[in-house]
């Protein structure tokens, strides 16, 4: 996979916590391959799930601040708007998805990224171009 990538929260949590070995493997490994080869995006919706999920698994605020200013130093940060909420109204409709996908999915297409890395989501769905993908399964690397 090579393109623009919007990281989905759980991918970073997997690569903070160490909830999954195999899946914090993963997850570094994705990291790595694209280490300043390819831009990676976030919205501040997923900052805020990472942030607030890593609190609630125990992390320390200085340790959550830390990860957290990982994210943003290693990525694009796409900022909330009215147009990306209205985007993400227009794919919830067309595609039947939450609303908080739609917004992730919202803020992947305004970044102009080719990729959302999610495991949440179906992987191989398409979203306007986007390509959804689970790096934690065979075909999804």
């Amino acid at each position: 996979m090579t393109g623009r990538y919007f990281v989905d929260s759980k991918v970073w949590l997997y690569l903070f916590t160490e909830d999954d070995a195999g899946k914090r493997d993963g997850g570094d490994t994705f990291f790595r391959e694209r280490t300043g080869a390819d831009a990676l995006c976030v919205s501040w919706q997923i900052v805020n799930e990472v942030w607030g999920n890593l609190l609630r698994k125990g992390k320390s605020d200085e340790v959550a601040r830390g990860m957290v200013e990982h994210i943003l130093r290693s990525c694009e940060l796409v900022d909330f708007s009215l147009d990306l909420l209205l985007r993400a109204h227009d794919l919830r409709s067309r595609h039947a998805v939450s609303f908080w996908d739609s917004l992730v999915v919202a803020a992947a297409l305004t970044a102009d990224c080719d990729c959302l890395v999610s495991e949440d989501m179906q992987d191989g769905k398409r979203f306007d171009g986007l390509l959804v993908r689970n790096i934690f399964t065979r075909d999804g690397r």
